[in-house]
Parts: C-alpha cells; structure tokens; sequence
C-alpha cells in the first residue's frame, strides 16, 4: 500500500491520539506530602515570584519544611509541542534526573507532572533550594573576589569541566550551559550544582560536536568578566583532561571562537534592526 498525505480529519484524529495525559509524579519526603503530593495543591501554592513570561512562571515558596522553587508552564508549549513532541517542562525534570544519573549534583526534584485545569494543560516542576547557593553568573557579578582565591576558582572549575565532560562524552548536549544556570554552594569548600535545562538532549555525529562547542562557548562567555585568559586555558585542559595544548585541543579553542564571534555578529545584527523598528 502506498503512502498518502494526511486529510485534515485525520490529521487532527492524530493530534487528539497524541495529546499528552495528565499524570503527577511526587518524590518528597514525607513532611513535604501536603503541600506538594496533589497537582491542585501546588498550582494553588502563592509566593514570591522569581520570574514569569507569556508561557511559564517561577514562584519561592517558603514553609517549615524549606523553601521550594515551583515552576508553570500552561498552554502545553508552542505549536505542535502542545500536542505531540517533549515540551520543555517534560525535558527539564527529565534531564534533572539523567543528571543525577550520571553522579551531577542537581536541586532536589520535589515533585512533577501534568494537570489540566480549567481546559488548560498546566505542567509544574518543584524543586528543593539548594541552601546557600548562587548560579556563578550572580556570583560574578556580586562577589567577584571569589574569583581570585585560587583554591576557591579552581575546585569550581575541576567541577564545571568534570560535569561538562561527563555530558558530552554520554552524547548529551546542555545548549543552554550558561553561568546563570549553574549553582554553586559554599566558599570553603565550593560544590557545583547543574540545573535548568530544558532543551538539553543527546544528539549524534555532527550536530552533538556543534553543540558541546556550543556549550564551551557560553561558559567561556560567561567566564570572560571575572577570570584571566590563562584561567579559562586551564578550564578547557581540565574538560579535556590534558596538561598542555596540543593540536587538537588548538583546533577546539579556534571553533569556540568562531562560534562566539558568530553569536556576536547576530546579536549586532537583533540590535541594529531593534533600533530601526
């Protein structure tokens, strides 16, 4: 039998068959079953609001248990994503827990899931506050002093490469490995924590290359402010587990610098016209 296009009937038969189910996955702890054990419950919850946009919204809650970071996405996604496809709620808490697979410290995932309220597919993610911590791009901005302790910036980075390695290596692709979504926690002795990672995937051949370039280059991006030329070269021998330059790990420095002066290039191009409109 051949293959025909799709009616437009049976298209939307398709989407419906699609459509993603409600389902709630609670891992608390046993204190915390009140509050986050039920979808309506933490839809319900009130806070102090983080951040928020057109799709999503992060809210602190505190209570006697801690405090908790719940995030909304509604509306199920963009386009198709809202039928078929992972959205980026199923992606976040599913690569928070490959993560903590692969030995990555991350928050504490409370509880996830999928409730449809009102008509609407809501998709809440709950997580833990890691007490003490900092994503590195406040850090910077804040306590740049820190990056001058030599033990202080160089256990940091010894954990960035380590994870960063870890990732790649497995095939897995952060693209979105950015200072702002990397958690530090303590100053004597530093751990690193990695989160918020919605798009993240594992990806092969070319596309998984062009994306842990990418990757290195938001963390060189971001370490540009605060640590010297010669601390971002270690950085980079610490991923690749080398005591020197060698060919190859010249070959990957000049692809970073590509790719960052690529970006610089469009981001000149998004202003320019920005400020023709």
């Amino acid at each position: 039998m051949g293959i025909y296009p799709l009616t437009v009937i049976e298209f939307i038969m398709l989407i419906k068959l699609q459509r993603k189910r409600d389902f709630w996955h609670f891992g608390g702890e046993e204190n915390e079953r009140n509050l986050f054990a039920q979808p309506r419950i933490c839809i319900d919850l009130e806070g102090d609001e983080v951040s928020a946009d057109t799709m999503s919204r992060v809210i602190r809650v505190r209570t006697d248990t801690g405090v908790y970071y719940v995030k909304y996405y509604w509306g199920g996604g963009k386009r198709l994503r809202r039928f078929i496809g992972r959205s980026r709620a199923q992606g976040e808490w599913e690569n928070l827990e490959y993560f903590s697979a692969l030995g990555i410290p991350t928050p504490r995932l409370v509880a996830y899931g999928r409730h449809t309220c009102g008509g609407e597919p809501w998709e809440v993610l709950v997580t833990a506050e890691v007490e003490n911590a900092r994503d590195l791009a406040t850090l910077a901005r804040g306590k740049p002093e820190y990056f001058v302790q030599r033990d202080w910036i160089l256990e940091v980075m010894h954990q960035v490469a380590d994870y960063a390695r870890r990732l790649h290596r497995d095939g897995f692709v952060h693209w979105d490995m950015k200072w702002r979504n990397i958690l530090v926690q303590g100053k004597a002795e530093p751990r690193v924590f990695f989160f918020d990672c919605p798009l993240g995937r594992h990806w092969h051949g070319g596309l998984q290359r062009r994306g842990a370039i990418k990757d290195l280059g938001n963390l060189e991006l971001g370490a540009r402010e605060v640590m010297t030329r010669a601390q971002r070269l270690r950085f980079l021998l610490l991923y690749r587990q080398e005591e020197r330059l060698t060919p190859a790990a010249k070959r990957q420095i000049r692809r970073i610098y590509v790719f960052l002066d690529s970006k610089a290039r469009r981001r000149a191009k998004r202003r320019k016209y920005a400020d023709q409109a």
